[in-house]
């Protein structure tokens, strides 16, 4: 059978979940990029690098011991690191940021691609990313004037909040390159959605996204 319940709710989210669900984004995201760079309809092939390379500066390990992780030289105050034991407010606010920066940069990328679509960053990036996010630097990113995350902190409402976009943003991405004419791989779902988001998170108005894990009975 399948979980009954979400693994991240408004009611609580605990360190392991949290750190899975930071991995799941990026590594999703990293999956993506790399898929793009080979996929033989899509013209350009500098998705990881102006993506991954560029602009993420982190290491997150997860609970089964797998790392996404990438440092970027000269920037080694905004690097941070996340895992189970290790997580605290100035890595989530700097995750959260550099995937608000990721993901735009993606969409952008998209869109001036040649590809049969030209919406990625509307449907993708600007339907779901509705914060504006600041590093400690003083940088920001998004739009939104009346919801702001700072370094100060974040609740855990936003936060969970937030975590639902990713993981729905990273649905909605997949789903569109695997209906774009241009793009000649229609796996990208299965791929980085399907079978890298092995969890679910449920905002504050009830909506669920995410896979639900199947478990067997021995």
């Amino acid at each position: 059978m399948s979980n009954l319940e979400a693994q991240i709710k408004p009611s609580g989210v605990s360190k392991r979940n949290l750190v899975d669900c930071f991995y799941a984004v990026v590594s999703s995201i990293q999956g993506i990029c790399r898929k793009l760079d080979d996929d033989g309809g899509v013209p350009l092939t500098t998705y990881e690098a102006n993506v991954i390379t560029a602009l993420f500066n982190g290491k997150i390990e997860n609970s089964r011991g797998d790392v996404v992780m990438n440092a970027i030289s000269g920037k080694e105050d905004t690097f941070f690191i996340m895992s189970p034991t290790g997580i605290n407010n100035r890595s989530i606010i700097q995750g959260i940021y550099q995937i608000f920066d990721m993901m735009e940069t993606l969409c952008e990328q998209l869109d001036t691609d040649t590809l049969t679509d030209s919406n990625y960053e509307t449907l993708v990036y600007t339907a779901h990313y509705l914060w504006t996010v600041f590093n400690e630097a003083g940088s920001s990113v998004g739009a939104s004037t009346s919801q702001r995350i700072t370094p100060m902190g974040i609740d855990n409402l936003q936060l969970v909040d937030i975590l639902y976009a990713f993981v729905h943003s990273i649905h909605t991405l997949t789903d569109k390159l695997d209906d774009d004419g241009t793009v000649t791989d229609t796996d990208y779902e299965a791929l980085w959605d399907t079978a890298n988001i092995l969890m679910q998170v449920e905002d504050s108005k009830g909506n669920i996204a995410g896979n639900a894990l199947t478990k067997f009975n021995p």
